[in-house]
């Protein structure tokens, strides 16, 4: 029962996330007032187990809310960035290999070590419940633009455009890499579909009759879902959302564009090398103060 409450809480967060505005400037203007509210920095972690107990991070987002500014901030962090990951006997591997080797605990060490920025709390959803609960907030599907590349290499049975997609074809969309843009394309992909899944959920959830769904929808998506978490601080996150509804979405990608090189190591195959300062001062001037910076 504890297990499918905190379920129930870190899904609705996420929801409550979504239901926001957007705006694709990530220039935002800093605060001069000083925050009466504390500002939360989440992981949240797509992983792809198949049933596996061991499974790497394929999806990577720090969102930061502000209450007092009332802005929420995704930072996605590219899988193949080389970084170092402490107690690992090659030093530098994948950002996604943090997660296969010790799970949230390590994948926070090395991306508080790395990247100079403090993480809260984690949030880790597996893949097969992200298509659970797309189908289930979203049950007309998302439209997408489908390429024939993806519909080769992701076997759709699909004519190229336009496109509804269901929660199994729509997370083969978010994870298509094989193009030009390779990850990077990815990565955008993803921010597209969080925002349309929340176009969606307000659609479609804004019934008395709909919103009686939802304890049906965190029952069904339980075994997919975790959080360090707990009940009341999860209740008083909420309140907040609730109390200071979001106005302002920004986004960013790192590694920032001039910030890496492509390259490849025996160990890791292909990386993105990354000039870590650049990309902690890109960190450091997107999200908004006070930012906990971590000096180790």
């Amino acid at each position: 029962m504890q297990k499918m409450i905190k379920c129930f809480i870190s899904i609705t967060f996420l929801l409550l996330l979504l239901s926001c505005s957007q705006d694709n400037n990530v220039q935002t203007e800093r605060s001069s007032d000083k925050s009466k509210e504390k500002t939360v920095q989440i992981l949240v972690i797509g992983v792809d187990s198949r049933g596996e107990a061991s499974s790497r991070s394929d999806a990577m987002l720090i969102v930061q809310y502000s209450p007092n500014n009332k802005s929420l901030k995704i930072a996605s962090l590219m899988r193949d960035s080389y970084v170092k990951i402490p107690t690992y006997e090659k030093s530098f591997n994948k950002l996604n290999m943090a997660y296969f080797l010790g799970g949230e605990e390590l994948l926070v060490k090395t991306i508080e070590e790395n990247f100079k920025i403090s993480i809260d709390h984690t949030i880790t959803i597996d893949f097969e419940g992200f298509a659970y609960i797309v189908d289930a907030v979203a049950p007309n599907g998302i439209e997408v633009e489908v390429s024939e590349a993806m519909i080769k290499d992701m076997n759709f049975q699909m004519k190229p455009g336009k496109n509804k997609l269901h929660g199994n074809d729509l997370l083969k969309y978010v994870r298509f890499r094989h193009d030009e843009n390779s990850d990077f394309g990815r990565v955008a992909r993803q921010q597209e579909v969080v925002m349309k899944v929340k176009d969606a959920f307000l659609k479609d959830m804004n019934t008395t009759e709909q919103l009686f769904m939802l304890p049906n929808i965190m029952e069904g998506a339980e075994k997919y879902v975790s959080s360090d978490i707990s009940f009341t601080e999860s209740l008083s996150i909420i309140s907040l959302l609730v109390a200071n509804s979001v106005e302002k979405v920004s986004t960013i990608t790192i590694p920032v564009q001039n910030s890496f090189k492509d390259n490849s190591y025996e160990h890791a195959g292909a990386v993105l090398e990354l000039d870590i300062g650049k990309n902690q001062e890109a960190l450091k001037e997107f999200f908004e103060p006070p930012i906990e910076v971590n000096t180790k």
